[in-house]
C-alpha cells in the first residue's frame, strides 16, 4: 500500500483508516468515470493474497477516449515530499499515484478546509499488472463503467448516495453515461439552468430526495384500509422554519409538492445555508465562532444560536463532509453544553418561582431539540411525579385506589381532569411558545397514562387505576349450576359481558375527557394527541379483550341456535300431526298468504329499525357517526327480540337471525371505541380485525342455519320428483292404445298434484324467508357495518363470506327451482302423452271439426296454471320471471317434440293450430317477450299443415326471410315438423328440390 502501510500499522494489518478509505473510494469511482487505467483501489487484504504491496490495480488496456499523457499528468508536480493540494484536484484524478495522509496520521496541524495533504513516492511505481482478480483480466475501465451504469436505476442511485455531495456531483457530471441516466435532456443538460423534474430523470430525482432524507426529512405513503395511499412528509421543525425563510414555502402540502418536483433546489438551498457552519465544527478552534457569528457578520443571540444548533444536528445526520465524525462529535458536545447551561437557569428559576426568567430560558430551549428538556423538567417537578404529592393531589390517588366500576372510574377521571387543567394553566404561564405549551401538556398527560416503571409515585396513575379495575372485574364471583338460583350470582357468560361492557364504557369516558382537553381555555391538547395517550393505556389489554369478545359472541350464537333447535323439535311434532288437516287450508288462497308474508316482513323490518336506530332506507339516524357506548352497560345478557314466525313451523327462524344480528351489533359497538384509535396504532388494527372477524362469524352462523333448511327442502323435492316420475311411468305402462282414463288414475294423479302443490308452497315460503334474512343482513351492512368495513374491498374476508352466503342462497334456490320445474314438466309431458290421441290430428274424413283445443291441451294448460299460481302470487318479480321463463322454454321443447310424434292432415292442422293458440295465450299471460317468440314461431310454423303443396315452399321461404326461426329452431327441427304432413312423401320433391333456405 505504499507509504500508507507503515502509518496505519496501529489500525491493524492492511486496514486503512476511515478517512483514507473514503478518499480512495472516491478517487476509484472518479477514475472509473474518466476511463483511467491505473486506479487506487482501497483494499483490506494483506500482501501476497492477490494484491501487490503498492495497492495498484491494472484494470486493462487504456481506452483512447480516456487516456491522458503521463507528462501532462505530472506537469505540475511539486518538489516537496509532503504536499498540500486542493481537494478538487485530487477528486479529479490529478494525483492518483500519491497517497492521502489523514489528519489523524499526520503530526502537523489539520489540513485547511478544501485542501488535502498527500505523499508522493520518490520513484513512480511501474505500470504493471500487479494483481488481477479472476474474471477481471483483460477488462478495461470502460467495461467496468459500463457494468456500473448498466445496473438498475435504484442501484445506481444508491451508490451515488453513499458519496459525499461534492464527490457525487463530480461523478454525476463527469461521466457521460451517468449524465444521460440522471438528466432528462441528455449529457449536455447539466449546465442548462433547468431544475427539478424538468432537468432530472427519475434516477436523478431519487438521488436528490435521498439526500434530503439523510437530513432527517421523512417521506412515506400513509396506508389506510379501503383507501388509496396518501403521500406524507415530516420535516424537522427547525428545518421547516429555515425552508420557509429561504423559499417562503410553508405547510405540509406545499413542502411535499416542492420536494416532489424540485428536490435538487430544496437540498441545495439548505446545504448552502448550513454547510459552512457545519464544516467549521471539524476544527476545535472554529466551533465557537461558527456558533456565535451569523453569515452576515452579526452576533447571534441565544435563541438564534439554539435554532442553528438544532438545524445542524439534523443536518449532521447526512455526514456530508469527509470530517463528519469529528464535526459530529464537536457539534453534539456543543449542543449538550448549550442546552445544559440554559436548562440549569430554567431549573433555578423554577425553584425560585421566577416565571419571567423561566419564560426567557424556555424561549431559548424551544429552539433546540424541540424544547424536550424543559418539558421533562416541568413534568418531573409536578407533585404527582416527585414522590411527595401534596394533599390536594392525594385525593386523585385515593380516587384511583377506589376504582371498582365505570361509575367510580368516572369520579376518578373528574379529579384527574382538574389536575390536568391546573397544569395547563401553569404551562401557559411559564412557557411562551404555543408549540412548547402543547408539548408540555402532552408529556404530562402521557406520563399519567404511561407505565409507572422507573418514575415517581404518580407516574401512570391512570394506568394503575385501569389495572385495578380489570382485576376487580375479573374477581367477580361466579355461581355454579347448583347455587346460581340460591345466591343470585351471575354465571361466567354474564361476568364476561360485564367485563367487556365496563371496559368499553371506560374507554368512552376517557375519550370524552380527551375531547374536553382539546377545548381547555389556557392550553389545548390536540384531539389526536390526547387520544393517542388514552389508547396507549389500553394497548396491553386489547389482545385479551378481542379474544374474549370472540369467545362471548360464539357462545351467544350457540345459545341462540340451541334454543331454536329445542323449539323446532317441539313444534315439528305438532306440525306433523296437523299437516294433513292444514294442507288443504294452506292451498286455498295464495294471494292471502302473500299478504301475510308481506305484513310479517314489514313487522321484522320495523323491529330492526327500532333496535338499530336506522331508517328503512338504511341510513343511520345519528348522522352516520360511529356509535359509542356513553354509559355503563347492563350486567345482563342482551334481551332477546321475538317477532314470531309467520308459519306454524318454519325451517328458518327470523327470530334467530335477528337476534344474531343484534348480538353482533352489541359486540361491534364495544369494539368500535377501540377502532377510533389513530390509523397507525396497533390498537386500531386489532379492533378492525376483530370487527371483521365477528362479522364473518355472523355470516357463517346464519349460513349454517340456512344450509340445512334448503338441504332438507331440496331433498324432499328430489324425492317427490322421483316418486312422481315412477308413478307416471307405471301409469303409462298400464295404459295401452286409447284406453279410457280410469278413476283410479285420476285419483292417483290428483294426490300427486296435491303433494307437489304443498311442497311447492313450502319451498317458495322458504325462498321468501331466506330473502328476508338476506335483506336483514343487507340493511345491517349498509347502515352499520359499512362504517368499519369497506363494502367494495373484494379482498376483505367479511365481504367474501357475504358473497358466499349469497351464493349459498342462490344455488339452493336454483337447485330447488330446477326440481320444481322438472316435476311440472314431467307431469305436463305425461298429460299430453297420455291424453293426446292420434285421431286428434289425423281425423277421419266423416268427422266434423269443432276447432276447439283438445282435451290434452286443456288439461295441460290447466295444470300449468295451477302449478304457477303459487309463484305468481308469492315470489318476487325477478324470481317469477326466471322461474316462469324456464317453464315456458321447457314447455316449448316439450311441445316441439310432441308435434313430431304425429302425422297431421289438413283438418288436423287446424286442430293443432287451436291447441297452439291456447298454449300461446298461456305464454302471453306469463312469460317475457323473449320467450314468447318461441311460441309465436311454433304457431306460425303450424300453418304449413293447412297450405296447399304448391304454396308450402314459398311459405317457408317467406318465414326464413323474416327471420322467424332465428334463435328459436334449427333448420333440421323445422324440416322435421314440416315432414309430419300426412302427404309429405308425395310432395317431398316440391319442398326439397333446389332448397336454398333450409
Amino acid at each position: 500500500m505504499g507509504e500508507d502501510s507503515g502509518d496505519e500499522a496501529g489500525i491493524g494489518g492492511g486496514w486503512l483508516s476511515p478517512r483514507t478509505l473514503l478518499d480512495k473510494t472516491t478517487k476509484f469511482v472518479l477514475n472509473a468515470a474518466h476511463g483511467k487505467t491505473r486506479t487506487l483501489l482501497p483494499t483490506t487484504e494483506p500482501a501476497g493474497r492477490g494484491f501487490a504491496e503498492t495497492g495498484v490495480l491494472d484494470w486493462g488496456d487504456d481506452i483512447a477516449a480516456g487516456a491522458e499523457d503521463e507528462a501532462e499528468e505530472h506537469a505540475a508536480e511539486p518538489q516537496e515530499h509532503l504536499m498540500l493540494v486542493p481537494e478538487r484536484d485530487v477528486l479529479c484524478g490529478r494525483w492518483n499515484d500519491c497517497a492521502v495522509v489523514g489528519d489523524e496520521q499526520s503530526a502537523l496541524s489539520p489540513a485547511p478546509p478544501g485542501m488535502l495533504r498527500i505523499v508522493r513516492p520518490a520513484v513512480p511505481p511501474p505500470r504493471r499488472r500487479t494483481a488481477t482478480r479472476p474474471g477481471l483480466a483483460g477488462t478495461g475501465a470502460a467495461g467496468q463503467l459500463r457494468q456500473f451504469t448498466a445496473l438498475p436505476a435504484r442501484v445506481v442511485a444508491r451508490v451515488l448516495e453513499l458519496l459525499p455531495v461534492d464527490a457525487m456531483l463530480a461523478v454525476a457530471n463527469s461521466c457521460r453515461v451517468l449524465r444521460r441516466a440522471m438528466h432528462a435532456h441528455g449529457p449536455g443538460a447539466a449546465g442548462s439552468g433547468a431544475a427539478g423534474a424538468q432537468a432530472y430523470t427519475g434516477v436523478g430525482l431519487r438521488v436528490w430526495r435521498a439526500r434530503i432524507g439523510q437530513m432527517g426529512w421523512r417521506m412515506w405513503h400513509e396506508r389506510r384500509r379501503g383507501l388509496e395511499r396518501r403521500p406524507r412528509i415530516a420535516v424537522p421543525p427547525s428545518h421547516a422554519r429555515l425552508l420557509a425563510r429561504l423559499s417562503g414555502v410553508d405547510g405540509e402540502a406545499a413542502v411535499l409538492e416542492l420536494v416532489r418536483l424540485e428536490p435538487d433546489l430544496v437540498f441545495k438551498a439548505v446545504y448552502a445555508e448550513l454547510i459552512g457552519d457545519y464544516s467549521a465544527f471539524a476544527r476545535a478552534d472554529r466551533c465557537v465562532p461558527a456558533l456565535a457569528w451569523a453569515g452576515d457578520g452579526r452576533l447571534r443571540g441565544a435563541r438564534s444560536a439554539a435554532e442553528r444548533l438544532d438545524q445542524l444536528l439534523w443536518f449532521a445526520r447526512g455526514r456530508f463532509t469527509g470530517a463528519a465524525d469529528a464535526a459530529n462529535r464537536r457539534l453534539v458536545a456543543a449542543a449538550d453544553a448549550f442546552e445544559a447551561a440554559h436548562l440549569a437557569r430554567f431549573k433555578r428559576a423554577l425553584v425560585a418561582g421566577d416565571r419571567a426568567q423561566m419564560r426567557r430560558c424556555a424561549l431559548v430551549l424551544a429552539g433546540i431539540r424541540d424544547g424536550r428538556a424543559c418539558v421533562r423538567v416541568l413534568v418531573d417537578a409536578h407533585p404527582l411525579f416527585n414522590g411527595a404529592p401534596a394533599p390536594r393531589y392525594s385525593a386523585v390517588l385515593d380516587a384511583g385506589a377506589r376504582v371498582a366500576d365505570a361509575h367510580t372510574f368516572d369520579a376518578f377521571l373528574g379529579a384527574l381532569h382538574s389536575v390536568i387543567a391546573e397544569h395547563a394553566r401553569v404551562v401557559a404561564a411559564v412557557l411562551p411558545v404555543p408549540a412548547l405549551q402543547e408539548s408540555a401538556l402532552h408529556a404530562f398527560v402521557q406520563a399519567l397514562f404511561a407505565s409507572p416503571a422507573g418514575s415517581g409515585s404518580g407516574s401512570g396513575v391512570a394506568l394503575g387505576a385501569l389495572r385495578r379495575l380489570y382485576a376487580h372485574l375479573r374477581a367477580i364471583p361466579v355461581a355454579d349450576q347448583i347455587s346460581r338460583g340460591e345466591r343470585g350470582l351471575p354465571d361466567a357468560a354474564t361476568r364476561d359481558i360485564v367485563y367487556l361492557s365496563t371496559v368499553a364504557s371506560v374507554v368512552s369516558l376517557v375519550l370524552d375527557k380527551a375531547d374536553a382537553w382539546a377545548q381547555m381555555p389556557h392550553v389545548r391538547l390536540p384531539r389526536e394527541l390526547g387520544r393517542r395517550c388514552v389508547f396507549a393505556a389500553f394497548d396491553g389489554v386489547i389482545d385479551e379483550y378481542v379474544l374474549l369478545e370472540r369467545r362471548v359472541i360464539e357462545r351467544a350464537y350457540e345459545g341462540e341456535v340451541a334454543q331454536w333447535a329445542a323449539r323446532a323439535a317441539r313444534d315439528s311434532v305438532a306440525a306433523a300431526e296437523a299437516a294433513a288437516a292444514d294442507a288443504a287450508a294452506r292451498l286455498v288462497n295464495f294471494r292471502q298468504r302473500q299478504q301475510q308474508l308481506d305484513e310479517y316482513r314489514d313487522r321484522v323490518l320495523l323491529v330492526l329499525q327500532d333496535r338499530l336506530q336506522i331508517t328503512l332506507e338504511g341510513s343511520s339516524s345519528n348522522g352516520g357517526k360511529r356509535p359509542r357506548r356513553r354509559s355503563s352497560a347492563s350486567h345482563e345478557a342482551p334481551r332477546r327480540t321475538v317477532v314470531g314466525d309467520v308459519l306454524g313451523y318454519a325451517p328458518i327462524s327470523i327470530d334467530l337471525c335477528l337476534n344474531m344480528v343484534l348480538t353482533n351489533r352489541d359486540t361491534i359497538e364495544r369494539l368500535a371505541v377501540f377502532a377510533e384509535a389513530p390509523p397507525d396504532m396497533r390498537l386500531r388494527e386489532k379492533a378492525q380485525d376483530a370487527i371483521e372477524s365477528v362479522v364473518c362469524s355472523l355470516l357463517q352462523n346464519i349460513g349454517n342455519h340456512l344450509r340445512p333448511a334448503f338441504g332438507h327442502m331440496v331433498a324432499e323435492l328430489k324425492d317427490l320428483e322421483h316418486t312422481v316420475m315412477l308413478s307416471l311411468e307405471q301409469h303409462q305402462q298400464q295404459q295401452s292404445g286409447d284406453t279410457a282414463y280410469t278413476a283410479a288414475q285420476a285419483q292417483a294423479e290428483q294426490q300427486a298434484r296435491g303433494k307437489f302443490a304443498s311442497a311447492e308452497l313450502r319451498f317458495f315460503e322458504l325462498i321468501h324467508l331466506s330473502d328476508l334474512c338476506v335483506q336483514l343482513l343487507e340493511i345491517y351492512f349498509k347502515s352499520y357495518v359499512a362504517q368499519f368495513i369497506d363494502q367494495h374491498d373484494f379482498l376483505s374476508q367479511s365481504n367474501q363470506e357475504r358473497r358466499g352466503l349469497e351464493r349459498l342462497v342462490d344455488d339452493s334456490v336454483a337447485v330447488g327451482m330446477d326440481c320444481v320445474i322438472s316435476i311440472i314438466m314431467s307431469q305436463t309431458q305425461h298429460i299430453v302423452n297420455t291424453e293426446q290421441r292420434a285421431s286428434d290430428f289425423c281425423p277421419d274424413s266423416n268427422v266434423s271439426l269443432a276447432l276447439t283445443p283438445t282435451l290434452a291441451c286443456t288439461r295441460a294448460v290447466q295444470f300449468l296454471g295451477e302449478s304457477t299460481v303459487v309463484l305468481q302470487s308469492m315470489a318476487q318479480r325477478q324470481v317469477r320471471a326466471v322461474f316462469v321463463g324456464e317453464v315456458g322454454l321447457r314447455l316449448f321443447h316439450v311441445l316441439l317434440d310432441h308435434v313430431k310424434q304425429f302425422r297431421i292432415t289438413e283438418p288436423g292442422g287446424f286442430q293443432l293450430i287451436a291447441d297452439l293458440n291456447l298454449y300461446y295465450d298461456w305464454a302471453a299471460a306469463n312469460v317475457d317477450p323473449d320467450i314468447l317468440r318461441y311460441f309465436a314461431a311454433l304457431k306460425d310454423l303450424a300453418n304449413c299443415f293447412i297450405l296447399a303443396p304448391r304454396d308450402l315452399r314459398g311459405f317457408l321461404k317467406d318465414q326464413y326471410s323474416r327471420h322467424t326461426f332465428d334463435g328459436v329452431m334449427r333448420s333440421e327441427e323445422v324440416y322435421d315438423v314440416v315432414a309430419c304432413r300426412a302427404d309429405y312423401r308425395a310432395i317431398r320433391s316440391q319442398v326439397e328440390g333446389h332448397c336454398d333456405f333450409m
